[in-house]
Protein backbone atom coordinates (compact mmCIF):
# COMPACT_ATOMS: atom_id res chain seq x y z
CA UNK A 1 0.00 0.00 0.00
CA UNK A 2 2.84 2.36 0.89
CA UNK A 3 4.54 1.67 -2.44
CA UNK A 4 1.32 2.45 -4.31
CA UNK A 5 0.96 5.79 -2.47
CA UNK A 6 4.60 6.69 -3.17
CA UNK A 7 4.18 5.90 -6.87
CA UNK A 8 1.00 7.99 -7.04
CA UNK A 9 2.73 10.91 -5.32
CA UNK A 10 5.67 10.65 -7.69
CA UNK A 11 3.33 10.62 -10.69
CA UNK A 12 1.45 13.67 -9.36
CA UNK A 13 4.73 15.48 -8.72
CA UNK A 14 5.89 14.84 -12.28
CA UNK A 15 2.52 15.86 -13.73
CA UNK A 16 2.55 19.23 -11.95
CA UNK A 17 6.28 19.87 -12.12
CA UNK A 18 6.63 23.70 -12.42
CA UNK A 19 9.75 23.16 -14.52
CA UNK A 20 7.88 21.10 -17.10
CA UNK A 21 8.41 22.26 -20.66
CA UNK A 22 6.89 20.89 -23.83
CA UNK A 23 9.32 21.45 -26.72
CA UNK A 24 8.50 23.53 -29.78
CA UNK A 25 8.58 21.58 -33.03
CA UNK A 26 8.88 23.19 -36.43
CA UNK A 27 9.46 21.33 -39.67
CA UNK A 28 8.68 20.76 -43.30
CA UNK A 29 9.02 18.44 -46.24
CA UNK A 30 9.96 20.31 -49.39
CA UNK A 31 10.23 19.38 -53.06
CA UNK A 32 11.49 21.84 -55.70
CA UNK A 33 11.84 21.60 -59.50
CA UNK A 34 14.44 23.56 -61.51
CA UNK A 35 14.58 24.80 -65.12
CA UNK A 36 16.80 21.91 -66.19
CA UNK A 37 14.31 19.35 -64.91
CA UNK A 38 16.29 18.40 -61.82
CA UNK A 39 14.56 18.09 -58.47
CA UNK A 40 15.77 18.75 -54.93
CA UNK A 41 14.26 17.41 -51.72
CA UNK A 42 14.50 18.46 -48.10
CA UNK A 43 13.16 17.00 -44.86
CA UNK A 44 13.91 19.34 -41.96
CA UNK A 45 12.68 19.39 -38.35
CA UNK A 46 13.73 21.60 -35.44
CA UNK A 47 13.15 20.63 -31.80
CA UNK A 48 13.51 23.61 -29.48
CA UNK A 49 13.29 24.08 -25.70
CA UNK A 50 14.40 27.31 -24.00
CA UNK A 51 14.94 25.44 -20.75
CA UNK A 52 17.35 23.04 -22.46
CA UNK A 53 16.74 19.61 -23.95
CA UNK A 54 17.27 16.93 -21.32
CA UNK A 55 17.78 14.18 -23.90
CA UNK A 56 18.56 13.94 -27.60
CA UNK A 57 15.12 13.72 -29.25
CA UNK A 58 14.33 10.76 -31.47
CA UNK A 59 12.70 11.92 -34.70
CA UNK A 60 10.93 9.49 -37.00
CA UNK A 61 9.03 10.05 -40.24
CA UNK A 62 6.79 7.12 -41.19
CA UNK A 63 8.84 5.04 -38.73
CA UNK A 64 12.11 6.02 -40.47
CA UNK A 65 14.66 7.61 -38.14
CA UNK A 66 15.94 11.06 -39.21
CA UNK A 67 19.51 11.85 -38.11
CA UNK A 68 20.52 15.08 -36.33
CA UNK A 69 22.16 17.65 -38.59
CA UNK A 70 22.85 20.45 -36.11
CA UNK A 71 22.54 20.77 -32.35
CA UNK A 72 22.88 23.14 -29.43
CA UNK A 73 21.78 22.66 -25.84
CA UNK A 74 18.37 24.26 -26.58
CA UNK A 75 17.88 23.15 -30.19
CA UNK A 76 18.32 20.04 -32.33
CA UNK A 77 17.85 20.13 -36.10
CA UNK A 78 17.16 16.96 -38.08
CA UNK A 79 17.65 17.21 -41.82
CA UNK A 80 18.39 15.25 -44.97
CA UNK A 81 17.90 15.56 -48.72
CA UNK A 82 16.64 12.07 -49.55
CA UNK A 83 13.92 11.82 -52.22
CA UNK A 84 10.38 11.03 -51.08
CA UNK A 85 7.07 10.28 -52.75
CA UNK A 86 4.37 12.89 -53.38
CA UNK A 87 0.64 12.69 -52.64
CA UNK A 88 1.28 10.43 -49.68
CA UNK A 89 0.75 10.92 -45.92
CA UNK A 90 3.72 11.40 -43.61
CA UNK A 91 3.53 10.74 -39.87
CA UNK A 92 6.06 12.63 -37.76
CA UNK A 93 6.97 11.31 -34.31
CA UNK A 94 9.26 13.13 -31.86
CA UNK A 95 10.21 11.30 -28.68
CA UNK A 96 11.83 13.47 -26.01
CA UNK A 97 12.39 13.60 -22.25
CA UNK A 98 8.80 14.57 -21.45
CA UNK A 99 7.03 12.19 -23.82
CA UNK A 100 6.06 12.02 -27.49
CA UNK A 101 4.75 14.63 -29.93
CA UNK A 102 3.36 13.84 -33.34
CA UNK A 103 1.97 15.41 -36.50
CA UNK A 104 0.56 14.28 -39.82
CA UNK A 105 0.84 15.94 -43.23
CA UNK A 106 0.22 14.96 -46.85
CA UNK A 107 2.81 15.84 -49.46
CA UNK A 108 0.89 17.64 -52.26
CA UNK A 109 1.11 16.13 -55.72
CA UNK A 110 3.18 17.46 -58.60
CA UNK A 111 1.76 20.25 -60.77
CA UNK A 112 3.00 22.97 -63.12
CA UNK A 113 2.43 26.61 -64.02
CA UNK A 114 0.74 27.13 -67.38
CA UNK A 115 0.77 30.95 -67.59
CA UNK A 116 2.60 33.27 -68.27
CA UNK A 117 3.47 31.28 -71.38
CA UNK A 118 7.28 31.28 -71.28
CA UNK A 119 10.64 33.04 -70.97
CA UNK A 120 10.03 35.14 -74.10
CA UNK A 121 6.73 36.58 -72.84
CA UNK A 122 6.66 40.38 -72.46
CA UNK A 123 4.25 41.97 -69.98
CA UNK A 124 3.54 45.59 -70.90
CA UNK A 125 1.24 48.45 -69.89
CA UNK A 126 -1.51 47.30 -72.23
CA UNK A 127 -1.52 43.76 -70.87
CA UNK A 128 -3.23 41.94 -68.02
CA UNK A 129 -0.94 39.50 -66.27
CA UNK A 130 -2.61 36.12 -65.78
CA UNK A 131 -0.91 33.49 -63.66
CA UNK A 132 -2.41 29.99 -63.89
CA UNK A 133 -1.38 26.57 -62.72
CA UNK A 134 -2.74 23.05 -62.69
CA UNK A 135 -4.20 21.80 -59.42
CA UNK A 136 -2.11 19.78 -57.00
CA UNK A 137 -3.59 16.62 -55.48
CA UNK A 138 -3.94 16.78 -51.71
CA UNK A 139 -3.20 20.51 -51.50
CA UNK A 140 -4.75 22.70 -48.78
CA UNK A 141 -3.51 26.09 -50.01
CA UNK A 142 -1.24 27.76 -52.54
CA UNK A 143 1.29 30.48 -51.85
CA UNK A 144 2.15 32.76 -54.78
CA UNK A 145 5.16 35.06 -54.96
CA UNK A 146 5.07 37.42 -57.95
CA UNK A 147 7.81 39.97 -58.56
CA UNK A 148 8.29 42.62 -61.27
CA UNK A 149 11.12 45.14 -61.63
CA UNK A 150 11.51 47.65 -64.46
CA UNK A 151 12.98 50.96 -65.60
CA UNK A 152 10.61 53.68 -66.78
CA UNK A 153 10.18 57.31 -67.78
CA UNK A 154 7.69 59.51 -65.94
CA UNK A 155 5.58 62.33 -67.36
CA UNK A 156 8.58 64.69 -67.20
CA UNK A 157 10.77 62.12 -68.99
CA UNK A 158 12.78 61.45 -65.86
CA UNK A 159 14.25 57.96 -65.54
CA UNK A 160 13.43 55.83 -62.52
CA UNK A 161 12.86 52.22 -61.54
CA UNK A 162 9.93 50.48 -59.88
CA UNK A 163 9.36 47.13 -58.18
CA UNK A 164 6.07 45.31 -57.62
CA UNK A 165 5.60 42.30 -55.34
CA UNK A 166 2.52 40.17 -54.73
CA UNK A 167 2.89 37.72 -51.87
CA UNK A 168 -0.23 35.88 -50.68
CA UNK A 169 -1.91 32.53 -50.00
CA UNK A 170 -5.00 31.45 -51.94
CA UNK A 171 -7.04 28.34 -52.72
CA UNK A 172 -7.74 29.09 -56.42
CA UNK A 173 -5.50 27.98 -59.29
CA UNK A 174 -5.12 31.40 -60.89
CA UNK A 175 -4.38 35.05 -60.15
CA UNK A 176 -5.28 37.97 -62.43
CA UNK A 177 -3.19 41.11 -62.03
CA UNK A 178 -4.47 44.23 -63.87
CA UNK A 179 -1.78 46.41 -65.41
CA UNK A 180 -2.64 49.36 -63.15
CA UNK A 181 -1.48 47.39 -60.11
CA UNK A 182 1.98 46.99 -61.61
CA UNK A 183 2.26 50.30 -63.47
CA UNK A 184 1.33 53.39 -61.40
CA UNK A 185 -0.30 56.35 -63.14
CA UNK A 186 2.95 58.34 -63.21
CA UNK A 187 4.64 55.69 -65.39
CA UNK A 188 4.57 57.01 -68.96
CA UNK A 189 6.88 54.59 -70.73
CA UNK A 190 8.39 51.26 -69.62
CA UNK A 191 11.94 50.85 -70.89
CA UNK A 192 12.93 47.34 -69.81
CA UNK A 193 12.56 44.94 -66.94
CA UNK A 194 11.76 41.41 -65.88
CA UNK A 195 9.60 39.39 -63.55
CA UNK A 196 9.16 35.98 -62.03
CA UNK A 197 6.39 34.04 -60.36
CA UNK A 198 6.46 30.89 -58.30
CA UNK A 199 3.69 28.96 -56.62
CA UNK A 200 3.87 26.59 -53.67
CA UNK A 201 1.34 23.85 -53.08
CA UNK A 202 1.11 23.53 -49.32
CA UNK A 203 -0.32 21.25 -46.65
CA UNK A 204 -0.46 22.18 -42.99
CA UNK A 205 -1.00 25.56 -41.35
CA UNK A 206 -0.92 28.49 -43.77
CA UNK A 207 1.68 31.21 -43.40
CA UNK A 208 -0.83 33.70 -42.01
CA UNK A 209 -1.44 35.46 -38.67
CA UNK A 210 -3.68 33.39 -36.42
CA UNK A 211 -2.38 30.04 -37.65
CA UNK A 212 -3.02 27.14 -35.26
CA UNK A 213 -0.25 24.58 -34.91
CA UNK A 214 -0.69 20.98 -36.02
CA UNK A 215 1.64 19.27 -33.53
CA UNK A 216 -0.17 17.13 -30.96
CA UNK A 217 0.79 15.21 -27.85
CA UNK A 218 3.67 16.40 -25.66
CA UNK A 219 4.72 19.32 -27.86
CA UNK A 220 3.46 22.16 -30.01
CA UNK A 221 4.40 23.83 -33.27
CA UNK A 222 3.98 23.67 -37.03
CA UNK A 223 4.76 21.06 -39.68
CA UNK A 224 4.24 21.65 -43.41
CA UNK A 225 4.62 19.79 -46.68
CA UNK A 226 5.34 21.93 -49.73
CA UNK A 227 5.72 21.13 -53.43
CA UNK A 228 7.12 23.79 -55.78
CA UNK A 229 7.20 23.38 -59.57
CA UNK A 230 9.55 25.29 -61.83
CA UNK A 231 8.96 29.03 -61.68
CA UNK A 232 7.93 31.22 -64.64
CA UNK A 233 10.23 33.99 -65.82
CA UNK A 234 9.17 36.83 -68.15
CA UNK A 235 10.09 40.31 -69.33
CA UNK A 236 8.45 43.60 -68.41
CA UNK A 237 8.24 46.27 -71.12
CA UNK A 238 11.15 44.86 -73.13
CA UNK A 239 13.81 42.14 -72.73
CA UNK A 240 16.58 42.91 -70.25
CA UNK A 241 20.24 41.91 -70.48
CA UNK A 242 20.69 40.54 -66.92
CA UNK A 243 18.10 39.05 -64.58
CA UNK A 244 16.91 41.27 -61.71
CA UNK A 245 14.01 39.30 -60.25
CA UNK A 246 14.77 36.87 -57.41
CA UNK A 247 15.27 33.27 -58.39
CA UNK A 248 13.58 30.27 -56.80
CA UNK A 249 16.27 29.83 -54.15
CA UNK A 250 15.80 33.40 -52.88
CA UNK A 251 12.04 32.95 -52.73
CA UNK A 252 12.53 29.64 -50.94
CA UNK A 253 14.65 31.33 -48.28
CA UNK A 254 11.93 33.96 -47.86
CA UNK A 255 9.11 31.51 -47.22
CA UNK A 256 11.18 29.13 -45.10
CA UNK A 257 11.99 32.15 -42.94
CA UNK A 258 8.26 32.81 -42.54
CA UNK A 259 7.64 29.17 -41.61
CA UNK A 260 10.29 29.27 -38.90
CA UNK A 261 9.21 32.62 -37.45
CA UNK A 262 5.90 31.07 -36.39
CA UNK A 263 7.78 29.09 -33.75
CA UNK A 264 10.90 31.10 -32.84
Amino acid sequence: MLLVLMAACEQEKQQFDPNYREPMINGFLYRMEYYDGSVSYSRQFDIFDNAGLRMVPIVKLNQETISPYYYAWTNYRYEDTLPFRVYEPYELSVTHYWGEAFSRVVMPGNFCLTSPPGDSYVFDMESTLVVRWKSSAGVQWYWIDLYCDYDFLDSNYNWDDYSFNLDTTITDTYVIVPSERVFPSYVMDVLEGDGSVLVWAGYGPEVEPGDLGNVRGAGFGFVNAVNEPCEKYFYVGAPIAARRSPDARESLAKLVGLLRKRVY
